[in-house]
């Protein structure tokens, strides 16, 4: 292999060429304009926090998922159980037993973002060796398996009385396929999206990295549909349709105080999705959501993808300017701030206890 081709397969050279890895900054630097305009305009530093008056905080983040997950219509939310830092351990296996959750199961902070320590746990052992490395509140939840994975964005304005799906994201798992000759390692090597997994794989799979699977067969890298763990991001804009809308328009309705934000969803098929049949709702964020079609660069442009979020931002406002107008409070600026100063030594702090 020449030291051109050597350079080209490195994952130095993946992320710096494909704008879809850049790092988030490259795409929200618009907003440290944008934003102090429209808290301007608002004459609230926290002006977000009345786009989804149910949620706390509007849902930038600061929120507890696990809290927000009480208000999906039950028959719609996964199976979980929200451990606390200082629960016991031991009380742990009745609690999952109560609810029905077997393993392999998720774990997941309960104030997290782009797939921060979730991670797919197989025993008693590996869960509990993972509560004590991070005693943080996490979410443990059902694993389910065997189904689709969209990302549907709604928006309606509080003045009306339909909204809109602004985008729709077709997810595919990252997985490298067999010849009977080559090991799964070697063969996500030949693949550019599995090769930046391959340092974190060499951490959390390495037995799986010396299989030889046989030829067509399908080995899954990763069981969490978030890009930084290599989910392709499909764009599936030109698969909205009335139907879909009107679906979404029921179940966001059924939430109380949400206008703004993201359905992270698991259902057998795209047709089950658009008639809301057999759904599971594995996330749902609200001002902090990204449209997350746009890393499917082959669909749209860098520059396309920035005006999107700059577009999703000034939605924001307008709903928010909306709901204030009817009488929604915004959420206190000193405790906003107090809370991302909170939420910054949160993350130094899993940084220190190591990721």
């Amino acid at each position: 292999m020449s030291l051109w081709q050597h350079i080209k397969k490195s994952s130095r050279y993946i992320r710096l060429t494909q704008w879809e890895y850049w790092p988030s900054k490259l795409f929200y630097w618009p907003m440290y304009f944008y934003i102090p305009w429209y808290q301007f305009r608002s004459g609230n530093l926290a002006f977000f926090t009345a786009a989804n008056p149910g949620i706390d905080t509007g849902g930038i983040g600061l929120e507890s998922k696990f809290e927000a997950m009480q208000l999906y219509p039950e028959e719609m939310c996964p199976r979980s159980v929200r451990f606390k830092k200082g629960d016991k351990t031991q009380a742990l296996a009745g609690r999952l037993d109560a609810k029905n959750i077997t393993y392999p199961l998720i774990a997941k902070p309960d104030l997290g973002y782009r797939g921060l320590l979730v991670k797919k746990i197989y025993t008693p052992t590996e869960l509990h060796g993972l509560l004590r490395q991070y005693p943080i509140n996490f979410i443990l939840q059902e694993l389910i398996e065997g189904m689709e994975e969209f990302g549907v964005f709604y928006v309606r304005h509080p003045e009306e009385e339909i909204g809109t799906i602004t985008s729709l994201t077709l997810k595919k798992f990252l997985s490298v396929t067999g010849d009977g000759d080559k090991t799964v390692e070697v063969l996500i090597k030949e693949k550019p999206r599995a090769m930046l997994q391959l340092e974190a794989l060499q951490k959390s799979k390495p037995e799986l990295l010396k299989k030889i699977p046989a030829h067509g067969e399908r080995v899954p890298l990763g069981v969490i549909g978030n890009h930084s763990k290599g989910t392709m991001f499909i764009n599936g804009k030109h698969l909205i349709d009335d139907e879909l809308i009107a679906t979404f328009d029921k179940i966001s309705k059924r939430i109380e105080g949400f206008y703004y934000g993201r359905f992270d969803i698991k259902c057998p098929s795209f047709e089950d999705l658009k008639k809301g049949k057999n759904i599971k709702i594995i996330e749902l964020n609200g001002t902090c959501s990204e449209p997350t079609h746009i890393y499917d660069s082959s669909k749209i442009s860098y520059f396309a993808a920035v005006g999107e979020i700059i577009a999703c931002w000034r939605t924001i406002f307008r709903i928010s300017k909306a709901n204030h107008k009817r009488g929604v409070a915004y959420q206190s600026q000193r405790e906003i701030a107090r809370r991302f100063l909170d939420l910054r030594k949160y993350f130094i702090a899993i940084r220190r206890m190591g990721i």
